[in-house]
């Protein structure tokens, strides 16, 4: 499996499900989840295939496989909350800005958004230690420099 192309697949991923604007991730949305109560996507291209599902809304576990000719080659799995006694439209808010920076990433990193990126009284930080091959690492959002969301993220190959 070629490293540049995993990565390009993952970031036009990514663009296409949970992040990308209605319009779009619409068309991926699974009609019928997995599992009760999850929401899921699927996006496929030629040999590629992603898959997220998750459960819940401000505590909302879940996960994405990639696949390569069927067979799953990569996994990323997320888990965490929102802190505090927020409103339902603050976390609507919330969201909304973690899904602006969720389509922000690099090349190299596309499996999250980038480390710092900031609108208005809103902050997105992700600090991880590995690679692509397999890391661990924690995403956050803060609003007004107090956080108000984190998730737990690992990832790895699937050998």
């Amino acid at each position: 499996m070629n490293k540049k192309q995993l990565l390009g697949f993952i970031a036009k991923a990514h663009r296409n499900t949970y992040a990308a604007p209605q319009e779009i991730k619409s068309k991926y949305r699974c009609k019928k989840p997995i599992q009760a109560e999850h929401k899921d996507y699927d996006f496929i291209d030629g040999d590629w295939r992603y898959h997220d599902s998750y459960a819940g809304i401000s505590w909302a576990p879940g996960r994405e496989v990639v696949f390569l000719k069927n067979k799953p080659v990569w996994c990323m799995s997320y888990q965490g909350q929102t802190i505090g006694d927020l409103s339902d439209d603050f976390i609507d808010e919330t969201f909304e800005f973690l899904k602006k920076a969720l389509r922000k990433f690099t090349k190299e990193i596309p499996f999250r958004g980038l480390d710092g990126f900031e609108e208005g009284d809103f902050k997105y930080t992700f600090t991880f230690k590995g690679d692509y091959t397999y890391f661990i690492g924690r995403e956050s959002v803060f609003y007004k420099e107090k956080e108000i969301f984190f998730q737990d993220i690992m990832a790895t190959l699937i050998k």
